[in-house]
């Protein structure tokens, strides 16, 4: 009897002991996500991991190119002048000069030429006033008008005057003539007779060439 209670001992002993060791351990086990806990965490993850949206800018460091609608005016430089044709008629003389446009873009005229009449020595020629005028005894009415000049294009205009001499009055004659582009400082010198007897010159604005004379 004694043999048995010893060994029930040690064996109650040894259950003890053993129940005693693996409630003590070490390792836990981790307790099982909830359906909807996964299901929150992933919609987070997802919101975090979005890239948040930069806002456009447009780069305004760069100036963007731009082309002239309007063509400027016309400067001596860009232009040449000749006479193109002579008309006479009952004692009056018109003589029709064009602009020519040598440059490589488009240019404008608007109004009266200006006209100076020289003497042998490059002087204002004496008794011998200009007058603008939209009318001569060969045209009436030639209201000014803006002539765009497309390179190598013309714009003409007229310089009339009366050429009839008498025997009391002597008439008096250019040797050189000055002609400036409406609006221009500079101006063209060409040697050209012209002996206006009444004493007055008329010039007419520039108008356009649909053709080359």
């Amino acid at each position: 009897m004694r043999i048995l209670i010893v060994e029930s001992s040690m064996l109650l002993l040894l259950t003890a002991v053993t129940t005693g060791c693996v409630g003590s351990s070490s390792v836990t086990k981790q307790p099982q996500a909830l359906p909807g806990s996964t299901e929150q965490a992933t919609k987070a993850t997802v919101l975090t991991s979005t890239p948040t949206p930069t806002e456009k800018t447009t780069d305004n460091s760069t100036p963007q190119a731009t082309t002239a609608t309007n063509p400027t005016r016309c400067e001596t430089s860009q232009l040449s002048v000749r006479r193109v044709s002579e008309d006479a008629g009952v004692g009056n003389v018109r003589l029709t000069y064009a602009f020519t446009n040598n440059a490589s873009s488009p240019c404008t005229l608007n109004g009266y030429p200006g006209l100076a009449l020289l003497d042998a020595k490059g002087q204002p020629l004496e008794g011998v006033k200009v007058i603008r005028s939209q009318s001569t005894y060969f045209s009436s009415q030639q209201p000014r008008q803006q002539v765009t000049l497309a390179p190598g294009k013309q714009a003409s205009f007229q310089i009339a005057y009366n050429h009839i001499s008498s025997p009391e009055k002597q008439c008096p004659m250019s040797s050189k003539i000055q002609i400036t582009p409406p609006n221009a400082y500079q101006h063209f010198t060409l040697t050209e007779q012209i002996k206006p007897c009444t004493g007055k010159v008329r010039v007419t604005p520039v108008r356009a060439v649909n053709t080359q004379p």
